[in-house]
This record gives C-alpha cells, structure tokens and sequence, in this order.
C-alpha cells in the first residue's frame, strides 16, 4: 500500500470524518499532516509540506473552497478536493475553467466510496502527470546534450580535419580521462571555439 500525505482545510468534526472514511482506502495509507480553517494558512502549509492532496470544505474563514484551489492550481502544488453542499457544488462547476485539471469537487453529505475514488484518482492522476513532466525534462536534456556533441564534433572535424568518428572516439576519450560527461567536455570544446572566434 502506497503512502499519501494529506492537507485538510476543513472543521475539526469534518476532518475526523474525512480520516475515518479515507481509512477504508484500499490504495493509499494516508497521512494526515496539518487541519486548518483557514485558506491563507492552507496555502502556507501546502507551500511547505507539499502533500499528495488538499481536501477542502467550501466555507472556510477567509477565503472559499474554490478561491483556494484556484491559488493551489497556480502554483502548481496537488490536486485539490473540495466538498460543497448542492448550491456550492453548481456554482463550482459553472466556474471551473475548461483547463482545471486537478479540481475536484464532492457533494455534501459525504459518501465514503465517492471520497475515497476521487481522492485516490486525484492522486494517481496527479503523479502520473509528475512522471511525464519529468520524462519530458529529460527528454529536453537528452536533445541537448546530442546538440552539444554534434556541434563539438563539427569543429573538431573542421579545425583539425577528421573524421566525425574520430572526432567523436576524441571527445570521449577526454572524457575518459577527465572524468567528465562527454556533454561536459563537448560544452567545453564550445566554449573554447567561441572564445577564439571572439579572438580572431
């Protein structure tokens, strides 16, 4: 069973409720880490533990449920649930933008299977959107550092007339014997031209 840290931003009798019926959760062994009535503090709170999920009552004392995860949604921090009776529940769905993707709501009185599936979905859902952000970081990097080798190859195939495999089994053999990332020593080689081109 996988762990999930959770922020609660609710009454004290709600939160005692919420962790009860989350306790059933199949998926997910939640941790309760903070319970605050107030969304500004919410936020503070949210900013440092960073947690899996936000649950969220609709009245809170300074801001609504939507106001605050609209603010979670900016910063990019989790998926935000927010219980709401029937009129708050129809006046979330008439704001929410076609781009909210980690706003939830649940209707008031709280069913326990519905908690638990969104809140789980919330999660899953969130994590896997973590994943591809990173694979896309990663990606990004990998262009990169291929654009770096084949430019170092270049000039070192016009500067010293040679072959790109030479250039490329030099490069790495620098590496080698530096200690470095073949990226690192291309960066390098970079460098070096442009500081000559600026010489010259």
């Amino acid at each position: 069973m996988e762990k999930a840290r959770v922020i609660l931003a609710c009454s004290q009798d709600m939160a005692t409720e919420i962790k009860t019926l989350l306790s059933s959760s199949y998926l997910y062994n939640f941790s309760f880490l903070y319970n605050t009535t107030s969304g500004n503090d919410a936020i503070r709170k949210i900013s440092h533990f960073l947690p899996d999920a936000v649950i969220t009552d609709f009245m809170l004392s300074d801001l609504n449920g939507l106001d605050l995860a609209n603010k979670i949604e900016d910063l990019k921090l989790c998926p935000c649930i927010i219980l709401a009776n029937q009129e708050q529940s129809d006046f979330i769905d008439e704001l929410k933008t076609e781009d909210t993707t980690t706003v939830f709501c649940i209707t008031k009185p709280i069913n326990r299977q519905v908690l638990i599936h969104t809140t789980e979905l919330a999660i899953r859902f969130q994590h896997k959107i973590h994943d591809i952000e990173q694979k896309i970081v990663s990606l990004q990097q990998e262009i990169e550092e291929r654009k770096n080798v084949e430019r170092a190859k270049g000039i070192l195939m016009k500067k010293f007339n040679i072959t790109e495999d030479k250039a490329y089994n030099n490069i790495r053999r620098k590496a080698m014997d530096t200690g470095k990332t073949i990226n690192e020593i291309s960066k390098t080689i970079i460098k070096m031209f442009e500081k000559f081109k600026e010489e010259e």
